[in-house]
């Protein structure tokens, strides 16, 4: 029979972000139309009591207690801390975003809490049922929140891109996952590792282990074509300047950060568990997939990203770029860049919740609307400290010293050095000295270029709250980066090496 302390303790955050939502949603009903501001109160509250229980409670002591599905452990519990932050950051920037002009602000504020729940799920998954399900849940809350101005056509165009897009590649994932179960007879990745690490014989199809390459090399290219669309990783990247482009800016963000982390957190947990390098006598071939995904990646999102004169579309080939670093932390499958992964996916958080909160500022109350570079020209004039945010924002995605970007590449580039892959770096290294030219096109219109308006820029508290927030943990994370690379060291220990 199921304690009750046991069960609380092992979901205590979970339950903590299904009550901030059920306050988020009732509250909407008393306070409306006056509630736009309780709704972001509750909703960072309830992310910021959700992180505080997530420590307290950081792993039960009964471990007789193992939900079907699900591995508890400090993985799990890192992902959670990150998830649970990065959305938090979020949350700051929709009730001054464009998001809710024409709808519910309470409802978005109810999908961010719900995302933070399927990505404290997803970070314990260890089922591909429950991995595709999580994943595809975070969909479509990204689906919704595309297109959530619905009196915006561009809104809804993206929204229909996306979608049409995500589960057709979601199918294709599902194709993929139901090979392996067809050939193993179990979802659960343990038991997918076991099978794969001996080479048996199929117990459900009765294959010889030599004709299981026919079965399991074709599985692992439709599953990896599913991650890479969860991370906009190129060649399966076209859905994202569209969806960049066409959605509310503060969604833009959520989509740019949020199923980035489910993608590699479920990346990191089906390569470790289910087919290492070291152990799968498929994992080499697993590994050679993720590779050629990270060059493509690299090459297609810096390339791309030089030609764009919309600051939203230039941030998606960029974002497109920064996903080949971090699955660069997955290829060399060891502690160092699995840490550095995890750290630079919280730069990358960081810096791009920040820029995305400038641009807010900068391009919400022009009329009309417009996201190109040249708005944000002469900016440093009208407000220097949102200048000074977003130039801190763009040297840590640059990598350049003294920002967290920094040190996440740099040990990036010493996980794939120790484990033999020297010129992997060095496509890293130039798609790195790439992006400085198209991120200087941003710091040229701020910092060089005349002012685009004479009108004085009015950032409101929550933006503020936020782009100050990411930029002073940028620059922290670049001076006194021990502790937490310490802990992400501590989160990854749990795997297999």
């Amino acid at each position: 029979m199921l304690d009750p302390i046991s069960v609380f303790r092992a979901f205590a955050p979970e339950l903590v972000l299904l009550l901030a939502t059920l306050l988020v949603l009732s509250g909407d009903l008393i306070f409306h139309p006056r509630g736009r501001r309780y709704c972001t109160a509750f909703t960072v509250g309830g992310l910021f009591l959700a992180f505080l229980f997530a420590i307290v409670f950081r792993l039960p002591d009964d471990t007789s207690f193992v939900p079907a599905g699900l591995t508890i452990d400090a993985f799990a519990l890192a992902v959670k801390l990150l998830g649970f932050f990065c959305i938090a950051m979020i949350a700051l920037l929709a009730e001054a975003g464009d998001c809710c002009k024409s709808s519910s602000t309470a409802l978005y504020c109810a999908l961010l809490l719900v995302a933070a729940l399927v990505i404290s799920i997803l970070g314990a998954a260890s089922d591909l049922v429950l991995i595709l399900l999580a994943l595809d849940f975070l969909g479509v809350i990204a689906y919704i929140m595309t297109g959530y101005d619905r009196v915006s056509p561009s809104a809804s165009e993206a929204a229909l891109k996306y979608l049409l897009y995500g589960s057709t590649l979601s199918a294709l994932m599902l194709f993929g996952f139901s090979w392996l179960y067809g050939v193993s007879a179990t979802t659960d990745l343990v038991g997918l590792g076991a099978f794969l690490d001996r080479g048996a014989t199929s117990s459900a199809l009765l294959l010889r282990a030599a004709e299981l390459d026919y079965v399991v090399l074709p599985a692992l290219i439709m599953v990896g074509a599913g991650f890479a669309t969860k991370l906009a990783a190129a060649p399966f990247h076209q859905w994202a300047p569209d969806t960049y482009q066409g959605a509310p800016t503060c969604s833009t963000a959520f989509i740019a950060v949020v199923p980035k982390i489910g993608g590699l957190i479920a990346l990191v947990r089906f390569t470790l568990v289910a087919i290492p390098a070291s152990s799968s006598e498929h994992g080499g071939d697993w590994q050679a997939l993720l590779v050629a995904l990270a060059i493509v990646t690299m090459i297609v999102g810096s390339l791309a990203a030089l030609l764009q004169k919309d600051i939203k579309r230039l941030l998606a080939y960029s974002g497109v770029a920064q996903v080949g670093y971090l699955v660069i932390g997955v290829v060399t499958q060891s502690p160092t860049g699995l840490a550095a992964l995890l750290f630079y996916l919280l730069v990358y958080a960081l810096a791009t919740v920040g820029i995305f909160a400038a641009i807010i500022a900068v391009t919400g109350k022009l009329t009309p609307v417009s996201t190109e570079i040249s708005t944000f020209s002469g900016l440093h004039r009208r407000a220097p400290w949102v200048a000074f945010g977003v130039l801190v924002g763009l040297l840590a995605l640059i990598g350049l010293p003294l920002t967290g970007g920094f040190i996440g590449k740099f040990w990036l580039f010493i996980a794939a050095l120790e484990k033999g892959f020297p010129w992997l770096t060095v496509v890293v290294v130039l798609s790195s000295v790439i992006s400085i030219a198209y991120y200087w096109k941003i710091i040229r219109a701020m910092y060089f270029l005349p002012v685009y308006t004479d009108e004085a820029l009015h950032m409101p508290t929550w933006l503020s709250m936020a782009l100050g927030i990411c930029a002073i943990l940028v620059i922290l994370l670049g001076l006194f980066p021990n502790s937490v690379l310490a802990f992400f060291r501590l989160a990854v220990a749990d795997f297999r090496f």
